[in-house]
């Protein structure tokens, strides 16, 4: 099913309509295995981690991914990270962060595209700062570049990492190849016409 909703994502001609219905399904499907992979007791409402999650979202792709997860987890606070990718340089800067007080001692990161790495490494490392343990972080994203993975597999434990798939490498841009297009633009019909 996974790969049938993938192939929606990545035909260019999808209207926003079906992308966001293939992206909608695929993000139910990464929050199911991520679950799996915090150890989740069944409660009346949802699956619940037990010790508590925050999910960390990387505005703005990720935040289509954000309403599969807070459905499965109704109380999990969220925290915020705003981050621009230098296309110049293909290196991450830091716009926004804001996270609950008394954070839980789990936390899933959430971004679709995992290229680089880069942005992904910055929101892992800004949670280890806030005292988070590596191990107690997770990753969950539609697609990665080898790079990428390996980039933020040298931060999070590879296990902690949730992904539809991995694709051959990065272009001379340091875009995902064959990758699906810009994510966030897809999503939310803002493509360059």
């Amino acid at each position: 099913m996974k790969q049938a909703l993938l192939l929606a994502l990545r035909d260019r001609s999808a209207p926003t309509s079906e992308f966001r219905r293939a992206s909608d399904e695929i993000a139910r499907l990464l929050c199911d295995e991520t679950m799996q992979k915090l150890g989740c007791e069944e409660s009346a409402t949802a699956l619940t981690p037990s010790g508590g999650v925050m999910i960390v979202p990387i505005l703005r792709a990720a935040l289509s991914l954000l309403p599969a997860f807070t459905s499965m987890m109704p109380e999990a606070p969220v925290g915020i990270v705003g981050v621009e990718r230098d296309e110049s340089t293909a290196l991450p800067r830091l716009y926004y962060k804001k996270f609950p007080s008394g954070l839980p001692r789990r936390a899933i990161i959430l971004d679709p595209m995992l290229a680089t790495g880069g942005t992904a490494c910055l929101a892992a490392e800004l949670l280890i700062r806030e005292g988070l343990e590596a191990d107690d972080i997770y990753f969950s994203g539609v697609l990665a570049a080898p790079e990428g993975l390996d980039s933020l597999s040298a931060i999070i434990p590879r296990s902690n990492i949730t992904l539809v798939a991995v694709d051959s490498g990065l272009d001379t841009q340091k875009f995902i190849v064959p990758g699906l297009g810009d994510y966030g633009d897809r999503y939310y019909g803002t493509q360059p016409t």
